[in-house]
């Protein structure tokens, strides 16, 4: 399977997870602005493919707010190797999502039948168990790849011509494992 129908196939599995947990997300209190998961949850976990489809997304920004990503994605990093919750770094002033439309599957799991109120989401366990086999079905996209904090994974993305080596379908996690030790990255192989 090439890199398009990967990506493709990305989106089948999250069209997937939503019809099979629609019965159970109905219920959901979560509306617009909400952002709890995104600020007190601490840990937006994706793929590395995730993460190229989200580089690829913020290729169409301008310098700006590409600027101010990469300072939100380094504070948001920075935290999380500290162990400290932060904030996503792509939530707006209105607490909204910036890249709503390629979130990785973590954002996408995420929902709550009771307002969170810093108590956290209150998700129901058939959903849970159903979120765990779409990231399993995610893994066995990327076998080369590796999951783990989005702020790292997009780092990642970031080291040493990876993304090229990852779109010649080239890449091996080998190569960076010093910083996929550092990250606490999960390799999928």
């Amino acid at each position: 399977m090439d890199l398009k129908e990967k990506k493709i196939r990305v989106y089948e599995l999250y069209e997937k997870y939503e019809r099979l947990v629609q019965p159970y997300k109905s219920k959901a209190v979560c509306e617009k602005g909400c952002a709890s998961c995104c600020i007190d949850v601490g840990s937006v976990g994706a793929t590395t493919l995730e993460g190229l489809i989200i580089t690829e997304y913020l290729q169409g920004w301008d310098r700006q707010a590409l600027k101010e990503i990469n300072r939100g994605l380094r504070k948001n990093r920075n935290d999380k190797l500290s162990q400290v919750f932060a904030r996503c770094a792509f939530l707006d002033q209105e607490q909204s999502c910036r890249i709503y439309a390629v979130r990785p599957f973590s954002c996408r799991r995420l929902y709550s039948v009771r307002k969170c109120d810093g108590q956290g989401a209150v998700v129901h366990r058939q959903a849970v168990g159903l979120g765990q086999k779409i990231e399993k079905e995610l893994q066995k996209l990327d076998p080369d790849g590796c999951s783990g904090h989005l702020s790292l994974i997009l780092h990642l993305l970031e080291k040493n011509g990876s993304r090229q080596g990852y779109l010649r379908e080239n890449w091996r996690t080998e190569k960076f494992k010093d910083i996929i030790e550092r990250y606490e990255l999960v390799v999928h192989k």
